[in-house]
């Protein structure tokens, strides 16, 4: 089995050019499709898919973002580049949900998540 690689310097970069400096870690969920189980009254149990729409949760700086355009914004193309992996993510007509949350004792913002309409992973 070959070797991995993760973590580095990831960045984040929207379709206006503006960068956000990610904090700490930022996860992908790149299915299609939820799974939940539901049990019936005999004992047996079954289970109920629900369509997704691609989307990673992210932390990043606060860095004076304005949160309003960023959630008003209009679909967008979002590239998150793993510097040290070579691996970019492109989320293809995204964008932001959730509720910003921003801790003004260490300057993250965490809450808010992208959302996408088709999702593309390029590199290893």
């Amino acid at each position: 089995m070959a070797d991995k690689d993760f973590g580095g310097r990831m960045s984040v970069r929207l379709s206006s050019g503006e960068y956000l400096s990610l904090r700490g870690t930022f996860s992908v969920q790149r299915g299609r499709q939820s799974n939940e189980s539901i049990t019936n009254q005999d004992g047996s149990n079954d289970r109920i898919g629900t369509p997704t729409s691609p989307r990673a949760n992210v932390v990043f700086k606060d860095s004076g973002v304005d949160f309003d355009a960023l959630m008003r914004a209009p679909r967008q193309n979002i590239v998150i580049t793993e510097e040290f992996t070579g691996v970019t993510h492109h989320f293809i007509s995204a964008f932001f949900v959730g509720d910003s949350d921003s801790n003004r004792l260490n300057g993250e913002v965490s809450g808010l998540t992208i959302s996408a309409g088709n999702y593309r992973r390029t590199g290893d």
